[in-house]
């Protein structure tokens, strides 16, 4: 996708990668440290619509750029990928700042396996899907039309705890 296409930063990880010699697993996971240790998490720095070349390149982004970086590396590599938006349940509180994405990428005899790039782990429990696709224009969590004024801003609140089970 646009969000998602290798530019030159991003081919030269592929290449890095492209002779690894462990499981395909294994590649996935160096790949997703590889993405964190060359661009920083930083809020502020892109945009929704800031390609996964761009974050690359500017070293900084945020889990919506690593999970774009990620994505268009594994499909470079022919691993079959996907963005994934939601929420990751805090353990600290019960308000959340924002909502949260992650990749997944296919492996055979496993499935579809998370990668947080941004946190350095897969998936677990706490996290919450909301949405799957091919990049974030598929799967963003709040989308729509607005009317009325352009200077309005959209304001959402969120909670995630843990549902205590019933007796």
């Amino acid at each position: 996708t646009k969000l998602t296409r290798p530019g030159p930063g991003i081919k030269q990880l592929v290449e890095q990668l492209s002779s690894f010699d462990g499981s395909r697993l294994d590649m996935l996971h160096e790949l997703s440290g590889k993405v964190l240790d060359h661009v920083a998490y930083q809020v502020g720095t892109t945009s929704w619509h800031t390609t996964a070349e761009e974050s690359y390149a500017a070293k900084s982004g945020v889990c919506q750029d690593h999970a774009h970086i990620f994505i268009g590396a594994a499909r470079a590599l022919e691993v079959p990928a996907r963005y994934v938006s939601g929420y990751l349940m805090m353990n600290d509180r019960i308000d959340q700042e924002a909502t949260h994405a992650w990749a997944e990428a296919h492996v055979d005899g496993l499935g579809w396996v998370g990668f947080d790039i941004s946190n350095r782990i897969s998936p677990d429990p706490r996290y919450v899907r909301v949405a799957t696709g091919r990049d974030y224009r598929d799967a963003a969590p709040i989308a729509g039309i607005s009317f009325g004024p352009s200077d309005a801003d959209l304001r959402v609140d969120v909670a995630v705890e843990q549902q205590q089970p019933q007796q």
